[in-house]
């Protein structure tokens, strides 16, 4: 059986509390929602804080076979990505008691099914608008959604978040990751990149919270049970970050404003969520960035919510994460791992 991120996440509640909280930001501008309403209430920040503006992130999961994460401030409601089917997004937004019916936007990173898969029963439910690219919108087919035009570079503009889209490395048409400038500080956010460009890298070093892909350890793939093409594809340019791509980053490029690093989109098969975590609690520990908490998300859990507002550090031993585990799949003494293994599909 394939192992979630259940280890990880039970940690992270202990420490961050249900939900959980992490970092603190600056000032920026405001502008209307997505459907012209005014803003909802504003919501109050984990630990009673009064008088401030509460930016809360939550990766409801994050994995290939689905990815959603909310982000709000000042009752603005934005998910980005729609992952799940349309009744698995509402469930997991009920468990952090969030009526999908209030969403304000939703914005989509690209076109793989992972990212778009109940973004059409989502609209078409509830009304929310979806924030697209030309190209996304014309893979995705779905006419019948409330549409809007994405356009890379160009800042879409909801409650009091600025989202600005950008393109990198995948092997989707006009995939994008986010810069969210928001009244506590600047979130980046991309789940999905083969590689780590100029671009990425100056648009992330004054972020506050990072929302990253880590998704294999490069031996782990390897020898993983993948055919040679789909391992070629996922540790190609064009596929998706490895553990060891994400710790150069940190130890390289990382920012000094960066107080949370949060791994995404973890590969069940080719990687283990204590591995992450400690292959980039290292990066941070060789540099001496203990200011930096990690948190790994999970496939099959909603992450607790972090609260950009309400920073708690937290110093932790950066091998304090990595237990004796098994491999997420047995290898078979004597057997090749660069065979080709076409009866296996990836997940």
């Amino acid at each position: 059986m394939e192992r979630g991120g259940w280890a990880e996440n039970a940690e992270q509640a202990r420490r961050f509390g249900a939900p959980g909280v992490c970092a603190a930001g600056t000032a920026q501008t405001t502008s209307p929602g997505a459907r012209g309403e005014a803003p909802r209430s504003t919501e109050s920040g984990v630990g009673g804080r009064t008088g401030t503006i509460a930016v809360k992130l939550t990766v409801l999961g994050s994995g290939s076979a689905g990815n959603a994460t909310l982000v709000s401030c000042s009752g603005a409601r934005v998910l980005l990505d729609v992952g799940f089917s349309c009744r698995e997004v509402s469930r997991r937004l009920g468990e952090i008691h969030v009526d999908p019916g209030t969403l304000d936007a939703v914005l989509i990173t690209h076109a793989h099914g992972d990212h778009t898969r109940g973004v059409r029963g989502l609209s078409k439910r509830h009304g929310v608008p979806v924030y697209a690219t030309d190209a996304v919108r014309g893979e995705c087919g779905a006419t019948d959604a409330d549409w809007r035009t994405l356009v890379p570079e160009a800042t879409v503009a909801l409650g009091e978040l600025r989202f600005l889209p950008f393109e990198v490395p995948h092997d989707a048409s006009e995939t994008l990751a986010f810069r969210i400038e928001t009244p506590e500080g600047v979130i980046g956010y991309a789940t999905d990149i083969g590689r780590l460009t100029p671009l990425l890298i100056e648009r992330f070093r004054d972020c506050r919270l990072l929302v990253i892909e880590s998704n294999h350890a490069v031996e782990l793939l390897r020898v993983s049970p993948y055919a040679r093409s789909t391992r070629e594809r996922i540790g190609g340019d064009d596929g998706h970050l490895s553990n060891e791509s994400l710790a150069a980053f940190v130890r390289d490029h990382l920012g000094a404003s960066v107080r949370c690093l949060v791994l995404a989109h973890l590969s069940r098969v080719n990687n283990l969520p204590e591995l992450a975590g400690m292959t980039c609690r290292e990066a941070l520990s060789a540099v001496g960035r203990r200011d930096v908490e990690v948190v790994v998300t999970s496939q099959d859990q909603v992450t607790p919510t972090i609260d950009l507002g309400a920073w708690a550090r937290a110093v932790t031993s950066p091998r304090a994460a990595l237990r004796q585990a098994p491999l997420p799949f047995h290898v078979p003494s004597g057997i090749d791992p660069d065979a080709d293994r076409n009866e296996v599909r990836p997940r």
